[in-house]
């Protein structure tokens, strides 16, 4: 079997028109495709298409020289990511298994979610979070995650990272308002997005501390941080630290040396793909923390999730977007697996899924 095409897809998701889903299928000349997902950063079309070029005429499993050669030759890691997940998706269906029967079988027999955007269509104030919450609990969730730095808190968006008086009271009230709504059985996350300065972010999370959080997220920008920095921060906080979303394996061994995280989120789309996340993920059980995936994108994602997390054991919990498109059970053809807060795991080969193309279309970037 040999690779002989991929297109990319463009398509109209949760972000658009800020920005698309990035969808990759990778074709071969026994007519068996597979379907990934990228990052959408920007060139990452440009970069898959040119990867592709590079990759025609491989034999589709020899994923670990394709990934190597892909990212020796500087390629995007984001638009690996993509292919990445593609390849094991076909040769999964080649096979006729599920891909985690093919990195090491599976651990779980359902995956737990954490429900990330449960307060969109919300103002941020504590009433409204608050009501948002309670409606995510009844719809089976065990778990929430809200973000604490919105548009509409002024000191989350100055320059010096500076959370003032009344901001800060207001995020504590609103963070109160929801543990109060869900009770002491459902855990709940905060995100920062790395917005506010250390001094800030230290004095914010020891005032949260009476809310029993399941974790503060980026205490530190996303972006360029100083892992000395977020060092000195998780020996500050007392609420467990959780970062990684756009970090690469190599960049996680000195975050788990320096002892700088309590979990970590690596991405699927953006850290290299499945093989990647395993790796990441095994080094993470090195020192016994544990891996909660960012899961931010399209089903695709879910779906390459899914096969990942039901083969790591240190898998404790996936982020589940609310709020995403209506159309997004219709694009495959079967809905993604979602059950009072857990995920199923498929038993279908590859991602478990198949396009409905007819349906994509309709979503298509023109």
């Amino acid at each position: 079997m040999r690779i002989t095409d991929i297109q990319v897809y463009q398509l109209k998701g949760r972000a658009w028109p800020r920005r698309p889903w990035v969808w990759v299928e990778v074709f071969t000349d026994e007519g068996i495709s597979g379907i990934g997902e990228s990052e959408p950063a920007e060139g990452v079309v440009e970069a898959l298409n040119k990867l592709g070029h590079g990759i025609l005429e491989e034999d589709p499993f020899s994923i670990e020289k394709i990934f190597a050669r892909m990212h020796r030759a500087g390629g995007f890691l984001p638009a690996i990511s993509g292919i990445e997940i593609a390849l094991w998706d076909l040769v999964g269906k080649k096979l006729g298994t599920p891909i985690y029967n093919l990195i090491g079988g599976r651990c779980h027999q359902s995956l737990r979610v954490y429900l990330d955007g449960f307060f969109r269509g919300a103002s941020y104030n504590p009433e409204e979070y608050a009501q948002k919450a309670r409606e995510a609990v009844q719809r089976g969730f065990t778990a929430l995650k809200a973000d604490i730095d919105p548009a509409e808190l002024p000191s989350a968006h100055r320059l010096s990272g500076e959370l003032d008086a009344n901001d800060m009271q207001l995020t504590v009230n609103v963070v109160k308002a929801v543990r109060e709504a869900i009770g002491d059985r459902v855990d709940f996350a905060v995100d920062t997005h790395g917005s506010f300065n250390p001094p800030s972010i230290v004095r914010l999370a020891r005032r949260l501390e009476p809310y029993d959080l399941m974790w503060i997220e980026d205490p530190v920008p996303r972006f360029g941080s100083n892992l000395r920095t977020l060092a000195k921060l998780a020996r500050q906080i007392k609420t467990p630290i959780c970062v990684g979303e756009t970090l690469m394996r190599t960049e996680f061994r000195e975050v788990f040396e320096i002892g700088a995280t309590d979990l970590i989120m690596p991405d699927i789309c953006y850290a290299g793909g499945i093989l990647e996340m395993k790796k990441i993920a095994a080094m993470a059980d090195t020192y016994h923390i544990p891996f909660c995936p960012h899961n931010y994108l399209g089903p695709v994602s879910t779906m390459a999730n899914i096969q990942l997390c039901a083969s790591v054991p240190n898998f404790v919990i996936l982020e589940f977007q609310d709020g995403d498109v209506p159309w997004r059970d219709q694009v495959f053809n079967d809905p993604v697996p979602l059950k009072n807060g857990y995920l199923e795991i498929p038993t279908r080969p590859g991602l478990g899924v198949e396009l409905n193309r007819q349906e994509l279309t309709k979503h298509l970037v023109k």
